[in-house]
C-alpha cells in the first residue's frame, strides 16, 4: 500500500517580524594614505627601525580616540613606508561584545597617529603626534615625521604693543613678517648660546599640530593668535625659548617661553611663551 502524505500551509493573519540584529551600515568611505619617515634629530632618515622595535602600529580613530576604532593596522617596522586605509564617516558599525548588541556611530572627524612598538605593545619607542582631520570629505595623504630620539616644539604666537600693551590684531599691523624660534636647554647655563630652531611666515597656519586644543585645521584657536609651525627636532629635555618678530630679518620684538622635548608620549610638545612684545614702529 503507498502512503501519500499531506503538507498543509497554515497561514496566520498578522506582520513579519523584522531582524532587528545590529546591521553594519557604514558608508561614504574615503582612502586615507599615510606616509611615514624615522627620522634622526638631524632630519635625516634612520638607516634602520630602533633596536628591538620590530611593529609600527597605525591608529585610524574617530575625533577624541571613540572606541572601536575605524583600523588598527599593524605592520612591520621599516623606516619608511605607506599604506593606504578606506575610513568611513558616516553610518554604524554593530559591536556584539555588548549585551544585545549595539551600533556605534561613524563621522568625519578623524584622529590619527602612529605608534614604534614591539609585538606587545606593551613599549613604545615612539608615538607620532596625531593629525587630527576636521572633516574628511575626500581622499587625504597624511606624511608622518617621527623622532625616536627627539620631539619637536609647537609655536602658536600672539603679537603685542610695547606702548600700549594692547594686542595686535594682524602681522600686517604690526610691521612683523617672520617669527624666529630660538632654543637653549636649561642645564646649559644662561652662559650658552640660543639656537635657531625654526622660521616662519608671521601667518604660517601649521595643520599637522595641536597649536590649539581644539586640533588640527586652519582656524586659530585664540581670539588673538595669528600664526603656529613647529620646530627641528630636539633631543629630550627642557628648554628656554625665545620667540622673535622679524622685520626684514631685524628683530623687533620678543617672547620667552619653554618647552619639554619628548619622544615616546608627546611627539610634539607646545611651547609656552608670552606674547612677542614689538616695539612700536
Amino acid at each position: 500500500m503507498r502512503i501519500r502524505s499531506a503538507v498543509a500551509l497554515l497561514v496566520l493573519p498578522g506582520c513579519l517580524v523584522a531582524d532587528q540584529s545590529p546591521k553594519d551600515t557604514r558608508s561614504n568611505f574615503h582612502d586615507v594614505t599615510i606616509n611615514w619617515h624615522l627620522k634622526n634629530v638631524d632630519g635625516t632618515v634612520m638607516s634602520a627601525c630602533p633596536q628591538g622595535f620590530s611593529t609600527l602600529v597605525t591608529h585610524l580613530y574617530q575625533q577624541g580616540y571613540v572606541e572601536p576604532p575605524d583600523a588598527l593596522i599593524k605592520t612591520p617596522c621599516t623606516p619608511e613606508g605607506s599604506l593606504t586605509q578606506p575610513v568611513a564617516t558616516a553610518g554604524d558599525f554593530p559591536v556584539e561584545d555588548f549585551v544585545g548588541g549595539a551600533n556605534f556611530p561613524y563621522d568625519a572627524q578623524k584622529d590619527i597617529w602612529m605608534d614604534v612598538t614591539e609585538e606587545t605593545q606593551l613599549v613604545k619607542a615612539a608615538t607620532s603626534y596625531v593629525y587630527y582631520v576636521e572633516t574628511l570629505a575626500s581622499d587625504l595623504t597624511i606624511d608622518f615625521d617621527i623622532y625616536p630620539e627627539g620631539g619637536v616644539g609647537v609655536a602658536a604666537w600672539t603679537l603685542k604693543s610695547s606702548f600700549t600693551s594692547a594686542p595686535i590684531p594682524s602681522c600686517t599691523t604690526a610691521g612683523v613678517d617672520e617669527i624666529e624660534a630660538a632654543v637653549r636647554r636649561y642645564d646649559a647655563g644662561e652662559q650658552a648660546p640660543f639656537v635657531v630652531a625654526g622660521n616662519w611666515p608671521c601667518d604660517a597656519v601649521d595643520p599637522y599640530f595641536y597649536y590649539d586644543p581644539t586640533g588640527n585645521g586652519t582656524t586659530l584657536g585664540g581670539e588673538f593668535e595669528l600664526g603656529s609651525g613647529h620646530t627641528a627636532a630636539l633631543t629630550p629635555g627642557d628648554y628656554e625659548v625665545e620667540l622673535r618678530g622679524k622685520r626684514s630679518g631685524t628683530v623687533v620684538g620678543l617672547g620667552a617661553g619653554y618647552l619639554t622635548s619628548l619622544y615616546d608620549e608627546n611627539a610634539a610638545a607646545m611651547i609656552n611663551s608670552d606674547p612677542i612684545t614689538i616695539t612700536d614702529r
